[in-house]
């Protein structure tokens, strides 16, 4: 896609009287067809008041939001589309609709509906072929003006939905005619309007005027012929306005009536896209023209001086002409130029120039770099300009800033992997170079690259030398020692003494030297017991041996391995093939010098006299004789041997650390990646075991692993460069980017995930502006924290941005002095000064939105946009809406691929979602009011923080509107009122059921209580029957005596009378019998009436103890109270023989037989004459002996009824009891003298004789009872 300006320096032939400066050389991005582009041939840009780019081509009219291209073309048989394709101006009115100036009028763009309203000025204007309109404009006013090559300048008419002719005022006292070509219309700073026209000239409009009319100069020139009518005007800030035309350039200055020609040409050829020029001023105020096919220009301020723009592929023909015809010229809000042409598609130039620059081996060039990649650098502190490089093979390279050229030092290698590489540099304060290889060790050099010095590897001890000559590092401390890190280990070199102090790792832990040389004599003279050595790949050894007296053995094997495994080791068995003791494990052998993996075991042991074997293994790798990495000490063993103990050797395992100066200092690894030497402590990180943490003041150190399932550790254990800055080390790891907080301990990290473009980091560098910059595997990163957002951003630079190459080496980076930046890899060197920040943020828009899958601009009708989606700040959805998709962009060209995006739905999402993609999906979203909101960032990390919104309000489904819930809340609480009417007739009927049966059961029980009680009740009534009955009985014995007496006294005189009969007739003296007879008549006559008194006396008694049928009969009141009075009477002095009362009876004669119960009555009045007799019996006890008791009986006949009355002389009711001797069992006799029935029934007999019972009574005096009773 992008094409980058080769050095250009041409002088164009030019026919002007300005002053023509040098030719500026842009870099300019070429967009054609394969970009995307619908034609090569660009005639119009616009950038809408939202930011989006708008193109007008010959093959439509294109949108571009920096990533898709929505192109919109005449749709054959669609009247709603465009009706042209050919495009040559874009204008946007206030509704943020887009006017059209095309090949047949002009078209209205609805962008909300989605649809083109077509003007066909052919067809307007009845003539064929002047419909091209090459300018429309929309003025401060709102009227909408258009550049016509047919009609000139026309003017659209809303009210009748027309374009037509604007006014032109007299011209010389004529009419004037539109039959000019006119290609522009203007409006100023003071709202005047301007256009021209190929018959007048330059017309103008003031503001408040209605004609236009033609201007007037003050020189000759009138622009009113075809070959020099004028193709655009343009108004400055200082209000100069500046003229192109067929033949030259022109300032005019309103104010003075002054036009001055600037530049003039040659006449040369005319077409349409010879009047799409364009004018315009830069942010500097610079003014920039597109003349056509005469290129671009650039104006000095408002001056008269300009600059030839040079366009890659742009040339200029002997003619003068350039081959390119530009049309169009922009600048967007961000800063960036937009060109557009007639033949050669779109450019687009940012000004911000691309800062990197980056160097490699040329084999034309001797001073270039040299080849096989960089391996190492380092910027020099004391010689500024100047940048040491390290190669792979070949030495040492100076590259020099002033002048781009390298030079180069070598020296003798031996045992250097590629030959002599310089893999670390360091450069002192005195200018003493140190140059660490990879494989020849350490080399010291003076101030001109002369070798002092070298250091390596003694086997024979380590404070003697290298730990590995692999040296990977080189760092000076604050006293001055050269700390090395080594492929094999860390140590310190004192370069007075030249003496070195190794820093024990928990891998390179060796055996002490004595030991080692104990081993190495008893090598040298075959004092082995047994042995297995020099072992080769891929084998299985065994060496058996005898033991003949027991003794301190020493047995020693040398291999291979490393934490996760031994790949070559050795072990020793009995004579059963157990193993005593064997280099399994790395954890239980120390180092054996070389590489880490060279691994040694040194165990004294007692053993007995028996058989025993001495067993080997080894893989296909890293044997004798063919080592892939440097050789252990005692390469010559390598396998396995048994020793006898000298006597003068102690029987004990001498395991010391040599590094006796520092013996607390225990790093994790020894494959030594960088050490930082910080403030405070001194970092070492390893490859395979994080970083340790030293102080040098005390020795302590402590380790930063990593562990994946705790997140507050490293993210990966492989760290490859350090960096302390600004109180955090930060750590460039194979899993990201670590930034540990030094004070409080903490671990941050960020990987691909946060946009890295590769979790394989391999430096890291400070910026000049807070920033950080990093090295990749797969190019640069800056990275950039915006304090507002709380945000990391993260750059990413790759060969499109001109870094040479995107793999990066570790410790391949440094920085000057002066600010400029070194980052090396396989292809040379990539340097920057600084990268220029466009600090514009981005527009953000959301571009679309889909429904289903479906654009709500091509829903037609269906669509729920009411204006354009662009200017929509909430929208309604149906229901079934409710899967949306949203396509937003960030509106910042300056390299769209960069900018960051991050999107959030408020009322689903938790939080901002940084996925840096500019689309996002929902599904099934609940019905609701949602918020989507988008911010994005341009390629330089400069956010948008407001971003754009949208409100989504997704409608439930009628079935769950406010009304529906209304609804259903009514049905609801109908349904619970039911069901709760249901339930509570239900629990009623259950408790109504309950009560029935519990009314039931207590009826029953009731039923049964009742007949108990009236059983109880009879018994009691019977009782008081047979009370009143042994009443009865008693006045009955009494009553019945006398009869009987009569009957046995009349029988007995009568037996007499016969004994006396018998004698007389004996006698025979017959008068006397017949006085005899007579008597003796007599007497049975009187037998016979106190017999049938005593029947009748029985029968009553037996009739009173029956129960009463109730059948009412005609009852002689009188008799029934006289028998019954005196039945009471006798009963009572029965029982009690000191009882006497007066008692008197007062009848009414007249009172008439009465239909009654005479059983149920007569009980009535024996109850009442009972209670009177005894309440005076009662007071006889207590009163004088003036006291006369009494009880009277009454009868009286009254207009309703008879009255019946029992008074007595008694004491008297109490009226607080009046009411309650009526009541069932209510009684003031003493306990067991009565049942408190009595009064009960009686009231209950009377009543149910339709009469009543009423009670006078006065305390202390007596009482009165009446019985009222009806005559029927």
């Amino acid at each position: 896609m992008k094409k980058y300006l080769l050095t250009i320096i041409c002088l164009g032939f030019v026919f002007a009287k300005a002053s023509k400066a040098f030719s500026q050389e842009i870099q300019l991005e070429t967009i054609s067809i394969s970009n995307g582009l619908a034609s090569q041939q660009v005639m119009a840009i616009k950038q809408d008041r939202f930011g989006l780019l708008w193109f007008g081509t010959s093959n439509g009219l294109q949108r571009f939001d920096g990533y898709n291209w929505k192109t919109y073309r005449n749709i054959i048989g669609n009247p709603n589309s465009i009706q042209n394709n050919i495009i040559y101006d874009i204008e946007e009115d206030s509704l943020q609709n887009l006017w059209l100036g095309n090949h047949l009028g002009i078209t209205y763009f609805d962008r909300a509906k989605n649809t083109f309203k077509n003007y066909n000025l052919d067809y307007t204007f009845q003539a064929v072929g002047i419909g091209r309109t090459i300018q429309v404009l929309q003025d401060s006013q709102g009227r909408v003006w258009a550049a016509n090559l047919g009609m000139g300048i026309l003017q659209f008419n809303p009210e009748t939905d027309v374009w037509e002719t604007a006014a032109y005022a007299n011209i010389n006292g004529k009419p004037a005619i539109h039959s000019s070509l006119s290609v522009f219309v203007y409006e100023d700073k003071k709202g005047g309007i301007w256009g021209g026209s190929t018959v007048y000239g330059l017309m103008h409009l003031p503001k408040g005027a209605s004609e236009f009319s033609v201007v007037k100069f003050d020189s000759e020139n009138t622009f009113n012929s075809g070959e020099n009518s004028i193709s655009e005007i343009y108004e400055d800030k200082d209000g100069i306005f500046w003229i192109t035309s067929l033949q030259g350039v022109y300032k005019y200055d309103v104010l003075k009536n002054s036009l001055r020609e600037i530049i003039s040409y040659e006449v040369g050829h005319e077409d349409i896209a010879t009047y799409l020029n364009s004018i315009l001023e830069d942010p500097d105020g610079n003014i920039w023209i597109l003349n056509n096919f005469r290129g671009v220009l650039k104006f000095e301020g408002n001056s008269d001086q300009y600059t030839e723009v040079l366009i890659p592929g742009n040339r200029k023909m002997n003619s003068g002409n350039w081959t390119h015809r530009f049309t169009e010229m922009i600048i967007d809000r961000s800063g960036i130029f937009w060109f557009g042409s007639y033949s050669n598609g779109l450019f687009k130039y940012d000004p911000v120039n691309q800062p990197f620059k980056y160097y490699g081996h040329d084999p034309k060039n001797p001073k270039s770099l040299s080849s096989g990649g960089t391996f190492g650098i380092f910027a020099s502190q004391i010689n500024p300009g100047k940048v040491f490089i390290g190669t792979r093979g070949n030495g040492l390279n100076i590259f020099n800033e002033s002048d781009e050229s390298v030079e180069k030092v070598n020296f003798s290698s031996s045992n250097d992997m590629f030959g002599g590489s310089a893999r670390s540099i360091y450069e002192q304060a005195d200018g003493t170079l140190w140059v660490g290889t990879w494989g020849d060790g350490l080399i010291k050099m003076d101030s001109s690259y002369q070798v002092l010095n070298r250091y390596k590897r003694n086997p024979d001890g380590l404070n003697q030398g290298l730990p590995n000559d692999q040296v990977r590092v080189i760092r000076e401390d604050k006293q001055g020692n050269i700390w090395i890190g080594t492929n094999g280990g860390l140590t310190v070199l004192n370069p007075n003494t030249e003496s070195f102090t190794q820093i024990i790792s928990q891998h390179n832990q060796t055996y002490s030297d004595e030991i080692l040389k104990q081993i190495k004599t008893w090598l040298e003279n075959g004092q082995e017991i047994a042995s297995i050595k020099q072992v080769s790949q891929s084998e299985e050894l065994t060496q058996g041996f005898e033991i003949t007296e027991k003794g301190s053995y020493y047995l020693v094997t040398v291999g291979e391995g490393d934490a996760a495994s031994m790949a070559d080791f050795g072990w020793l068995e009995n004579s059963s093939g157990e193993t005593i003791i064997g280099m399994e494990t790395m954890d239980n052998s120390l180092w054996a010098g070389g590489a880490v993996k060279n691994r040694m075991l040194i165990a004294p042991m007692e053993l007995n006299p028996g058989s025993y074997s001495l067993r080997y293994t080894s893989d296909d790798s890293h044997h004798f004789d063919s080592w892939n990495s440097p050789e252990p000490t005692f390469s010559s063993l390598y396998g396995i041997a048994i020793f006898k103990q000298d006597e003068e050797i102690e029987s004990q395992s001498t395991i010391v650390n040599v590094n006796e100066q520092n013996s607390e200092i225990i790093i994790q690894d020894a494959n030594i990646t960088d050490i930082e030497i910080g403030e405070k402590y001194i970092w070492v990180a390893s490859s395979n075991a994080g970083v340790t943490r030293i102080d040098p003041e005390t020795n302590a150190v402590k380790y930063y692993e990593s562990d994946p399932l705790d997140p507050t550790t490293l993210s990966n254990i492989q760290v490859y460069d350090v960096l302390e800055f600004n109180g955090q080390l930060w750590m460039a790891t194979y899993g990201g980017i670590n930034i540990l907080d030094i004070d409080s301990d903490e671990i941050n990290y960020y990987t691909e995930q946060d946009g890295l473009p590769s979790n394989f980091i391999e430096t890291v560098l400070p910026g000049e502006n807070g920033e950080m910059w990093f090295s990749t595997q797969n190019g640069l990163i800056q990275m950039i924290r915006s304090e507002v957002l709380d945000k990391v951003t993260f750059i990413n630079y790759n060969e499109d941005d001109g870094i040479g190459g995107e793999s990066f080496i570790s410790l391949g980076a440094a920085k000057t002095p002066d600010g400029n930046f070194y980052f090396g890899g396989d292809h040379g060197i990539t340097t920057f000064s600084m990268v220029a920040t466009n600090k514009t943020p981005p527009s953000v828009i959301i571009s679309n939105l889909l429904l289903s899958n479906l654009s709500v601009y091509d829903m037609g009708e269906n669509s729920p946009l009411e204006v354009d989606l662009l200017s929509t700040d909430a929208i309604e959805l149906k229901f079934d809406q409710n899967d949306l998709s949203f396509e937003f962009a960030a509106l910042h060209y300056a390299n769209p691929s960069k900018n960051q995006y991050a999107h959030m739905l408020e009322g689903l999402d938790q939080g901002w979602i940084y996925d840096n993609r500019n689309f996002a999906a929902y599904t099934n979203l609940e019905p609701g009011t949602y918020t989507f909101k988008a911010i994005a960032s341009n390629a330089y990390g400069i956010w948008n923080e407001e971003g754009k919104r949208l409100q989504i309000t997704i409608l439930p489904p009628w079935w769950k509107t406010w009304w529906a819930y209304l609804i259903y809340l009514a049905l609801v609480i109908g349904i619970i009122l039911a069901v709760f009417a249901i339930f509570r007739r239900r629990i009623q009927l259950r408790e109504q059921e309950k009560n029935r049966l519990k009314e039931l059961a207590h009826a029953k029980e009731i039923e049964k209580a009742y007949a108990d009680l009236k059983a109880t009740q009879a018994q009691l009534i019977q009782s008081e029957k047979m009370a009143s009955l042994g009443e009865l009985t008693a006045g009955i014995a009494h009553e019945i005596q006398n009869p009987l007496n009569f009957v046995n006294n009349f029988s007995e005189l009568s037996t007499e009378l016969l004994d006396e009969l018998n004698e007389e007739v004996e006698k025979g003296d017959l008068s006397e019998v017949k006085s005899i007879s007579e008597d003796l008549k007599q007497n049975l006559l009187k037998i016979n009436h106190h017999g049938r008194r005593a029947g009748l006396i029985v029968r009553g008694m037996l009739e009173h103890s029956r129960s009463s049928t109730g059948e009412k009969k005609l009852t002689n009141l009188n008799a029934l109270v006289d028998e019954f009075l005196r039945l009471s009477y006798h009963g009572l002095r029965a029982k009690d023989k000191s009882f006497n009362s007066k008692f008197t009876i007062d009848q009414d004669s007249t009172i008439p037989k009465v239909q009654v119960a005479a059983q149920d009555i007569g009980r009535v009045i024996l109850n009442l004459v009972n209670n009177a007799f005894y309440a005076v019996n009662e007071k006889t006890k207590t009163a004088g002996e003036d006291y006369q008791p009494e009880v009277i009986v009454s009868t009286k006949k009254t207009e309703s009824g008879i009255e019946i009355s029992v008074a007595d002389n008694g004491s008297g009711i109490p009226d607080s009891i009046k009411e309650k001797i009526f009541q069932p069992f209510f009684t003031t006799k003493p306990t067991g003298s009565g049942t408190g029935l009595g009064l009960s029934l009686s009231y209950d007999i009377v009543k149910a004789h339709g009469g009543e019972i009423k009670i006078d009574s006065e305390e202390g005096k007596g009482t009165t009872f009446i019985i009222q009773l009806p005559l029927n």
